[in-house]
């Protein structure tokens, strides 16, 4: 019913343009984010989770729903940007798009500023930094060794002074670095300079293992409280556990493989389709015991 009344909106509107002069791309844009708001709130979807799926920023698909013209790109990325967004709707994409003109129409700025480049998210800014500071310690720990080992003498307390005061430097500024951590990233660094093991779920009645085939999303919420958000590379292997109900909810459900109950892993879903999954421990066999190897 609302995709019908969407394309009758579409229909008498083009007949008005043809009688009328043409309306103002500010206008246009606002009816255009005026539907797609109405639609998205009937489909009960909030718009971080459009974002997730369609990769477009939370601000810009804000600016599309609010009719802010100026806090859009160029007209004609600012229609790829409509198409996008109204088919993870379900919509017509190249129909709203048209509905859009290309032409540049008055701006209130002449140029977008550097905070509406591509950015880097915090998590990536994050890991980069430790893994700087990580390397350039062992850097800095091998050629003290070398150093000292080859000087002798009169000279070699001061080297070893000196090269005692930078490490102390580094050292700080990695502590340092660390309290800036999430604490979620903060310990998967710890766990990796420790070799400690990241499951901390225990013994429970769901028992739920998540192998990341390729970079996705993810959303862990354990017995109705949000246990993880964030994006996982390529390679990690996370085990969360409940006691009643365990939601999984990932960007790209064909990058991402579950095992319940220490049961054989299956892929979540299609690639590139967000999905969501439940698993309740009313539902689901007890936990096997681990294989033990040799």
């Amino acid at each position: 019913m609302t995709k019908n009344l969407l394309f009758l909106f579409f229909k008498t509107t083009k007949q008005k343009l043809h009688s009328q002069e043409p309306e103002t791309a500010q206008k246009k844009l606002a009816e255009i984010g005026t539907k797609l708001r109405q639609y998205r709130e009937q489909q009960s979807i909030c718009l971080d989770k459009v974002a997730v799926v369609t990769m477009i920023r939370r601000n810009l698909l804000q600016a599309i729903e609010d009719g802010q013209l100026d806090q859009l790109p160029e007209p004609v990325y600012t229609q790829g940007l409509i198409k996008r967004y109204a088919e993870a709707m379900g919509l017509d994409g190249n129909q709203f798009a048209e509905f859009f003109p290309i032409e540049p129409a008055p701006r209130s700025r002449t140029k977008l500023s550097w905070q509406d480049g591509p950015q880097l998210r915090p998590m990536h800014l994050y890991l980069f930094y430790t893994f700087l500071i990580i390397c350039s310690v062992n850097v800095l720990s091998q050629l003290m060794s070398g150093s000292v080992t080859a000087k002798n003498g009169a000279g070699t307390e001061e080297l070893a002074l000196g090269q005692q005061q930078e490490q102390t430097r580094l050292t700080a500024e990695a502590s340092r670095a660390s309290q800036n951590l999430k604490p979620d990233s903060y310990e998967r660094v710890e766990a990796v300079r420790t070799g400690q093991n990241l499951n901390k779920s225990g013994n429970k009645p769901v028992m739920v293992s998540v192998t990341f085939k390729a970079e996705s999303w993810m959303q862990v919420e354990v017995d109705g409280k949000t246990e993880f958000e964030g994006i996982l590379p390529t390679g990690t292997v996370r085990t969360w556990g409940a006691q009643k109900q365990l939601v999984v909810v990932a960007g790209n459900a064909g990058g991402v493989m579950v095992a319940v109950n220490n049961g054989q892993a299956e892929q979540l879903g299609d690639p590139g389709v967000a999905k969501e999954v439940v698993f309740k421990a009313s539902e689901l066999k007890p936990s096997a015991p681990p294989k033990n190897e040799g």
